[in-house]
């Protein structure tokens, strides 16, 4: 990972002895602890004066992350002076050069390679102080992840409301757009229906004079004149009928959706009631509960405006119907009348 590649720089301050070292002493595990990551090395010195050993870095990340290296150390020992590679684990990784000097349970190793520094101050312990130290960061990245978690929940807590509310006064606003729509809609409904009786009366009116028109020559043209003028009301009355069941369809589509909006809305308005002093309304809750009582009030106006639209879409449809049976025997006549 890239992030191992960026060898972090681990100052300890330890209490050092002034003990001087000797070659048998350097044999052991070293530990490096810092508020954010932990190190350990593990030397073996062999009788020619040649090191080997291990090496485990525990790095954590501010995000929570926790990046770990483990590494091969190969080397020499002279004295108090150290000289040695380490070799992470990782394929194609490249080496790291150090060197460093052994100070009673003191070590010190300094270098770089793969990416960056390398300055460490480790203290002689054993392995368990190196894990006690790993448990530590793993706690650290737990309760860093479970504060992210908690806040990311929040944050989508907050979307979720924010999006509701949003959604919510969209709606209401959109149904009181088609209450007020409707209360202008509603007066033409009268007018839709004198039309229906006016194309009937007209054609009534077309048949008596067709009828009354006797002899052939010009009589007979004229009548096929009124015949064709009679079929072409009855066909504007046609397509002012399609028109009208068009405007029933929006109607209809409109109001399915804005009803499966609405009943989604309840849901979640199913708190929602008028503050009292002995019922405050819930901190955090007024804006949305405010929103939820205006929505109500526009629901039942929009309701009620749509039972009064449906009532009159199925009052006209029943004119309609009983005008164009009329208007069909009308037409039927006529076509009688110019033979």
């Amino acid at each position: 990972m890239s992030s191992r590649r960026l060898l972090w720089i681990l100052l300890c301050s330890l209490v050092m002895s002034n003990a001087p070292a000797s070659a048998e002493d350097l044999s052991g595990t070293y530990v490096g602890k810092a508020n954010n990551g932990a190190v350990l090395v593990q030397l073996v010195e062999t009788g020619d004066g040649h090191l080997t050993g291990r090496y485990e870095q525990v790095l954590l990340q501010p995000s929570g992350k926790i990046d770990d290296m483990n590494a091969v150390i190969t080397g020499a020992v002279d004295g108090r002076t150290v000289v040695a590679t380490i070799k992470p684990s990782e394929f194609l990784s490249g080496n790291i050069a150090a060197s460093g000097t052994i100070e009673g349970r003191l070590l010190h190793l300094s270098g770089g390679g793969y990416g960056g520094n390398l300055n460490l101050n480790l203290l002689r312990s054993d392995e368990a102080d190196f894990r006690a130290q790993v448990a530590s960061l793993t706690e650290q990245a737990r309760q860093i992840n479970d504060a992210r978690l908690r806040q990311e929940a929040a944050q989508r807590q907050a979307k979720i409301e924010a999006d509701q509310l949003a959604n919510l006064q969209s709606l209401t606003q959109r149904m009181i757009t088609f209450t007020t729509k409707a209360d202008a809609a509603l007066p033409k409904f009268a007018r839709v229906e004198q039309r229906y009786h006016n194309i009937t009366q007209r054609m009534r009116g077309a048949l008596a004079r067709e009828q009354s028109i006797y002899g052939g020559g010009q009589a007979s043209v004229a009548r096929d004149q009124i015949s064709v003028a009679i079929n072409q009301a009855a066909i504007e009355a046609n397509q002012f009928h399609i028109g009208i069941g068009s405007s029933y369809q929006s109607f209809d589509f409109q109001v399915g959706q804005l009803e499966r909006e609405s009943a989604s809305a309840n849901q979640g308005c199913r708190g929602a009631r008028a503050a009292t002093a002995s019922a405050p309304v819930p901190a955090g809750y007024e804006v949305l509960n405010a929103a939820c009582l205006r929505f109500f009030g526009a629901a039942n106006e929009y309701e009620r405006r749509v039972s009064d639209l449906r009532a009159a879409f199925s009052k006209a449809a029943a004119i309609w119907s009983a005008e164009r049976q009329e208007q069909e025997q009308i037409v039927e006549a006529s076509n009688v009348a110019v033979q």
